[in-house]
Order: structure tokens, then sequence, then C-alpha cells
């Protein structure tokens, strides 16, 4: 019985051929905002140099400094929060 209605609704629906997805699964879940934040351990080693600096003026060498950002500029590891809001 379910399948002749899941025939029915396709039938009524335009093909979409770049989804794999079944389409109940299509109708039932939309997106409805996607968030993502990426934080880049760098970026923060960085700001909190430059922050003691300005706060400490006498706190780093200026070769610590100067090699710290070094290190810090060639970095990649990062922190990154994907959230996704679906509608039902």
């Amino acid at each position: 019985m379910i399948q002749h209605v899941r025939q029915r609704v396709a039938k009524l629906l335009p093909a979409n051929p770049e989804i794999s997805i079944p389409v109940s699964t299509v109708l039932e879940t939309g997106v409805e905002s996607v968030t993502a934040v990426t934080l880049r351990w760098g970026t923060v080693v960085s700001a909190a140099a430059v922050a003691s600096v300005h706060v400490w003026p006498e706190s780093l060498p200026v070769r610590l400094l100067a090699a710290v950002l070094a290190a810090a500029a060639m970095d990649r590891s990062s922190l990154t929060h994907v959230r996704v809001r679906r509608t039902l």
C-alpha cells in the first residue's frame, strides 16, 4: 500500500537526477540553515602574542615574538564546528 503512495508522489514531483536520495527522504528533510565556524590555532596564538605585547611591552623579546609568529603562521591546525538545522 505504501509503495503505491510513493509511486504516485514520485510521478507528481519532477525528477532530480543529481541526487540519489529517495523521494520520501527529500520530502521529509529540508535544510533551514548551515553554520560553519573554523578557528585556526595559529590565529589564536598570533592574537595572544600581539595582545600580550600591547598589554605588557617588555613581556616577550623581539626574536621570540618573531619566532612565535612565524611558527603560528606555518601552523594549519584548526578547530571546525558545523551545525546544520533541518526542517521537518
